[in-house]
């Protein structure tokens, strides 16, 4: 019986052998974080780029109804023109009150609101208001780092929401 060994109390039993490593089970499945990261960052940004940049907001004005819109395209950043029942407002700073009633929506300019100096085309009031809003665009700009990079922000867009009974001539007016 050469070959035949008896274990010691306390040992392996023989089951261990000297120089081998002992093997380890592998668990069957090992979850890939690598993976999903990648796969969460591309979803992350298929969700900003979709979900849209622009934080301009639109609010409705009280006496404002706006008419059925069947345009596809967005709009982008801007000032915002309102043309409501009783009042033109540039971003939620009154401008101009209509004459007459409200509620009989009239849309009747003051007399001394129009430019007499080209046929009656625009209205003094809100060109003023305007020209005022592109000089501090303009200080803003000589007050940046890189004024030439601030200026290039400037489109000049406006987004004019008008009442549904706003008439023809009087968008005509707002937007000359």
């Amino acid at each position: 019986m050469s070959g035949l060994s008896i274990p010691s109390p306390g040992s392996s039993g023989g089951r261990h052998r000297s120089g081998r490593a002992r093997r380890r089970n592998k668990p069957a499945f090992a979850l890939q974080l690598t993976s999903l990261m990648d796969i969460l960052i591309i979803i992350v940004i298929f969700l900003l780029k979709n979900y849209g940049l622009s934080s301009m907001s639109v609010v409705q004005a009280d006496k404002l109804q706006l008419p059925v819109s069947r345009a596809l395209e967005t709009f982008g950043e801007g000032m915002v023109l309102v043309v409501a029942q009783d009042q033109i407002m540039v971003d939620d700073e009154a401008v101009l009150q209509f004459v007459g009633d409200p509620l009989e929506k009239k849309f009747e300019l003051p007399p001394d609101a129009y430019d007499t100096s080209n046929a009656g085309r625009g209205i003094l009031p809100l060109y003023d208001v305007l020209k005022r809003k592109k000089e501090e665009f303009d200080t803003l700009i000589s007050r940046a780092e890189n004024p030439e990079e601030a200026a290039k922000k400037w489109t000049g867009d406006i987004l004019v929401q008008a009442d549904k009974d706003a008439n023809y001539e009087l968008l005509r007016q707002v937007m000359y």
